[in-house]
């Protein structure tokens, strides 16, 4: 640890604190090839660290009910009791086993680190002053269905489980009935069913709208046959838990995929105790199905004590907001998209219970991806027009008639109905479409007498985008994550005094400061209390104070410059400094010896 001597007349010094940063391997020849199972993206990570032992660590937190190893990288520089006491974020990726491309992003942002460690002075200093974790695939086991055949997509893990609570596990999974080596969609032609075709693609279905005098014609299930005979299909395949719903916050009790009670899992159980023993976390990205980022999360006071909180503290919604901005600016995204969050998830449980600022993302979803293409031909719509100087305009009154003629098309009462989903599948149309099966008439054993069609999206295309776009996408991630790291909170010293007021007596006065953006506490860690409040230590006996005492509980230090001031009094007999230290759980440390003026 650093150390500073604070001297009568000396400028004011700040101590920022050392970053450490999580690796997850990558090699750039191979970088949008494809995705990679556990074991090859297990290969990688070891070859960084193994090409960089003063930056990069590598370990494992837990194996899988798969026997797969839950990797945990962690990157920076400097020794371990230095980097343990530093301010640190943790990224955790794979959460729900179907999010490859999350997975991807966190290992390429690390190689990303790597790479210009050296060569670009702001990550120099962030692998200086920041200790970051990342678990880049949390649930391998739910990935590897990505790589087996057929390929069928879940987010649980292989644990069995009795879904339908017949007494049997696993016992009526989906089939791949087309023989194309995917587990797609059915759609059953019946009276009785609940879907209609999109009248405007009709490679779409939508829920009849029985207001509108419309009846359903079609049924919808993932494709494979009744196994066990009790008239619904696949509801009991493999596995398992989702551990998006396996934490302690607004746990859902008895829910099928959210395990036999909180952190029941070995993986879950292993992430939690790993953010219990490193306090020094002050930011978590979760990448998964959980968001925040993409629209500010509601925020409220807490009335009454009833129920689980579900909103942000308002005192912290500033951040979120903030944050939240950032992310959608540096992706490009032009205008909020629709958030999303459901129980027991990773992200909640480290803000409501554990007092962190915490994110949650979908590194890539279609709709993200059709708002970029708009936002992208607005662009180039705009361009187009201001360097048409030549073009010729229609008059105010024509275009207010215009306005008015566009207004009785009927367009405020056009059905919304599968927008978003049509202009999705556009996109996919237009960038990979290979990722939507046309539907094909197939013989299918309980419906002897009835259409049966297979197709639809592959499994794994809602949730991950094309493998040539990974390195594109996961770019933009990657600077955001960095942009997030850096705004983490860190204490320095903006004045020390000390002034001899006689007989060997001092005034000692100290301004901290908060030099980075995040406060030192957030509200709902202050309510918590699971962040501590930071201390300042004068190391002297306790009959040296006159006035103050040798610990101080800090309260909160606002970001971006916020300070507070402590003023002492003390007789420290025979003393020429006195050695002090700074400690916050999550904006770092310093420690530093304050030189006393000499006796006149």
């Amino acid at each position: 640890m650093l150390r500073h001597v604070f001297r009568k007349g000396a400028k004011p010094l700040w101590f920022m604190l050392t970053i450490i940063v999580l690796v997850v391997a990558s090699v750039p020849a191979t970088r949008a090839a494809e995705y990679w199972d556990n074991r090859t993206l297990g290969r990688h990570l070891t070859a960084l660290a193994e090409q960089n032992p003063d930056v990069v660590r590598i370990t494992d937190i837990a194996r899988s009910i798969g026997k797969r190893r839950v990797w945990l990288v962690e990157a920076g520089k400097g020794a371990e009791q230095d980097r343990r006491t530093r301010p640190a974020m943790l990224v955790v990726a794979g959460i729900e086993g179907n999010d490859l491309i999350g997975s991807s992003v966190a290992a390429l942002w690390i190689e990303q680190l790597i790479e210009r460690d050296g060569n670009d002075t702001e990550v120099t200093r962030l692998l200086e002053t920041t200790t970051i974790y990342v678990v880049p695939r949390l649930n391998p086991d739910a990935t590897e269905r990505f790589f087996a055949k057929p390929r069928r997509e879940t987010s649980l893990n292989d644990k069995p489980v009795d879904e339908d609570h017949d007494g049997l596990v696993d016992e009526d999974g989906p089939e791949d009935l087309s023989g194309d080596g995917f587990i797609t969609w059915m759609r059953i032609e019946d009276p009785e069913g609940e879907y209609i075709l999109d009248p405007k693609d009709n490679r779409l279905l939508m829920k009849a709208d029985h207001l509108k005098g419309e009846v359903g014609a079609w049924r919808y299930l993932t494709e494979g046959i009744d196994n066990d005979h009790d008239e619904r299909w696949n509801e009991d395949g493999l596995g398992g838990v989702n551990f998006n719903r396996n934490f302690p916050h607004d746990y859902k009790f008895f829910a099928s995929d959210a395990g036999v009670h909180q952190i029941s899992e070995a993986e879950t159980r292993a992430l939690a105790e790993f953010v219990v023993e490193h306090p020094n976390i002050g930011i978590i990205v979760t990448y998964g199905a959980a968001d925040n980022l993409s629209k500010t999360p509601k925020s409220g006071r807490p009335e009454g004590r009833r129920g689980p909180l579900t909103a942000i503290d308002e005192d912290d919604a500033g951040y979120y907001k903030a944050m939240g901005e950032l992310y959608r600016e540096t992706l490009g995204l032009g205008k909020e998209l629709e958030g999303a969050s459901s129980m027991g998830t990773f992200s909640d449980w480290m803000y409501y219970h554990r007092g962190r600022f915490s994110l949650a993302a979908r590194a890539w979803s279609p709709g993200m991806a059709a708002a970029l293409s708009e936002a992208a031909e607005k662009e180039d719509k705009k361009a187009e027009k201001e360097a048409d100087e030549n073009a010729e305009q229609p008059s105010e009154p024509q275009r207010e008639k215009d306005k008015k003629g566009a207004s009785k098309d009927g367009k405020e009462n056009e059905d919304k109905r599968n927008e978003q989903e049509r202009k999705e599948l556009k996109w996919f149309d237009e960038h990979s479409p290979e990722a939507f099966i046309e539907w094909r008439p197939i013989e299918h054993p309980d419906f002897p007498k009835q259409r049966v069609e297979v197709g639809g999206y592959k499994p794994f295309t809602l949730t991950n985008p094309p493998a040539a776009m990974v390195e594109q996408i996961a770019a933009k991630h990657a600077d955001f994550l960095s942009k997030a790291a850096q705004r983490l909170p860190r204490i320095g010293i903006r004045k020390i005094e000390a002034r001899h007021l006689g007989r060997s007596v001092y005034e000692i006065e100290i301004q901290i400061e908060n030099n980075g953006f995040l406060p030192t506490v957030l509200a709902q860690g202050q309510r918590t209390r699971e962040v501590h409040p930071a201390r300042l230590i004068l190391k002297l006996d306790d009959e040296c104070f006159l006035s103050g005492s040798r610990t101080t509980h800090l309260p909160t230090i606002r970001g971006s410059g916020g300070m507070v001031e402590q003023r002492f009094v003390i007789r420290p007999p025979g003393r020429e400094g006195i050695d002090f230290e700074v400690v916050s759980m999550l904006a770092g440390r310093l420690e530093g010896t304050i030189d006393l003026p000499d006796v006149e």
